[in-house]
């Protein structure tokens, strides 16, 4: 199993870009939980908090395919600076203005700048994969290594947020974030040689590449698994402040990311003959017993295990759904076609946080958390309904 992955890090280029990656994507795990922890200490409401941390969700779903398509034509290394740019401008004022007396619509205005910049780093660095081996089963280990990579991220940003937020100081997993940003994200577009070759002679390239080759299927699965993030993510922090241990919040989430990493790791390992469609069927199963199970929890160790049992079909949904969506996008806009996934998950963890959130204030975190079983029923229905669009052929 093990082999697989020593032959996707032969030499010293993938190294190098997926360890930037990995710097400059985990803050992606810390703006969210950061900022409805900042808003709600601040201003004490999960419905604001969810709504502001919900529009960074949104305006990133929407600029980010938007941006990837600009990346695919003129270059990483040519649009990525600017997006960090326009992110640190719009961070650093939403630190400021998030404890001050300015009206709460007033933080929309940089939460949606914020967003609308934020680049697709998963996609970037997927397609830099795609561009080294071109295709193949070593290339699903090189989308294994990523969603393990997530997963790993979204085991430290967490811990990082909650622990900063309540130790230091609610706005500190911002300032963290930023700086990881800025770090990683100016490394990677510093590595020119690893950098797919540009579709500069992209003209007008028609409809957007999510509505191509049977593509909107698998981006609804996106939304659908987007919302299952939201709704559990959002009532895991409610439910362990309300049990008085908010601190707990970032552990429980990294025990989700624990077990979507253990499955992610033996997928990727393994030498599935089935047709990458019926895997994606199978794993979308993966979500629903568990996630129904959170519905009736009534402590924090019982909402741990059943984190962890429901997180072991997340990585590999996310694998085998980025190896269909590489398969069947465009002659030079891949970077586009995986942006656009995400750009899916975004949309329903964004609606995902203010539903949970209102949902929280007005009947409590087993309302969240059903919205969230609702949702991995729901993906599990799609993976079935657009089975027969999923197929590598083209």
């Amino acid at each position: 199993m093990l082999s697989k992955y020593r032959q996707a890090f032969a030499g010293n280029t993938a190294w190098r870009f997926s360890t930037a990656g990995f710097i400059a994507r985990l803050p992606i795990s810390m703006v969210g939980i950061g900022i409805l922890m900042y808003v709600e200490a601040e201003r004490g409401s999960y419905a604001i908090a969810g709504a502001v941390s919900g529009s960074v969700a949104i305006a990133a779903a929407i600029g980010g395919p938007l941006s990837s398509r600009l990346i695919d034509k003129l270059g990483q290394h040519r649009v990525l600076p600017i997006q960090i740019l326009i992110i640190v401008i719009c961070s650093v004022a939403l630190v400021l203005l998030i404890p001050s007396n300015v009206p709460s619509p007033y933080l929309f205005i940089f939460a949606i700048g914020s967003g609308i910049a934020y680049p697709s780093i998963g996609a970037l660095v997927r397609s830099r994969w795609t561009a080294l081996l071109v295709s193949g089963p070593i290339l699903l280990t090189a989308f294994s290594i990523e969603s393990i990579i997530d997963e790993l991220i979204f085991i430290v940003g967490p811990t990082i947020s909650a622990t900063a937020s309540v130790k230091i100081h609610p706005a500190a997993p911002q300032v963290i974030a930023i700086f990881l940003l800025v770090v990683g994200g100016l490394w990677l577009a510093s590595m020119r040689s690893s950098e797919p070759p540009v579709n500069a002679k992209q003209g007008k390239p028609g409809k957007p590449v999510v509505f191509q080759n049977g593509l909107i299927y698998l981006w609804v699965v996106h939304v659908a698994s987007g919302m299952f993030f939201g709704a559990v993510e959002t009532a895991i922090i409610a439910f362990t402040k309300l049990a008085g241990q908010p601190i707990y919040g970032g552990i429980v989430i990294a025990l989700w990311s624990f077990g979507s990493l253990v499955g992610g790791v033996v997928y990727g390992g393994l030498n599935l003959k089935s047709p990458l469609q019926k895997q994606l069927i199978v794993v979308s199963f993966l979500l629903i017993p568990a996630t129904a199970g959170m519905v009736f929890v009534d402590s924090i160790f019982m909402l741990a295990l059943l984190t962890i049992a429901a997180g072991i079909g997340v990585s590999p949904l996310l694998i085998a759904s980025a190896a269909i969506t590489q398969r069947r996008s465009p002659v030079g806009r891949t970077t586009e076609a995986i942006a656009s996934m995400y750009a899916g998950i975004g949309l329903g963890f964004a609606f995902a946080l203010a539903m949970a959130g209102w949902l929280i204030d007005t009947r409590g975190t087993n309302y969240a958390f059903a919205l969230g079983a609702i949702a991995a029923l729901l993906t599990f229905a799609i993976t079935i309904i657009g089975r027969n669009k999923f197929s590598s052929e083209i």
